[in-house]
């Protein structure tokens, strides 16, 4: 299911949740430096969506792979 997400991503709406996982395949870009992009400022926070889990909207994620940043 998230290679069918990664392939449509252009198409999913503003508020779709995007994984770690998926961001890291949509980036090229580990978990160590997404994070570090988070502290940075570059990628927003994630949202908290559990206990362990958190998710991206796919709204900050489409400004995060086009270069711009939460600060924008």
């Amino acid at each position: 299911m998230t290679n069918l997400r990664i392939a449509n991503f252009n198409n999913l709406p503003d508020a779709a949740l995007i994984s770690a996982m998926e961001l890291m395949a949509l980036s090229g870009r580990s978990r160590t430096s997404l994070w570090r992009d988070v502290h940075r400022g570059s990628l927003p926070k994630p949202k908290k969506i559990g206990p362990r889990s958190v998710r991206w909207q796919a709204l900050d994620v489409r400004q995060f792979l086009n270069g711009g940043s939460s600060n924008d």
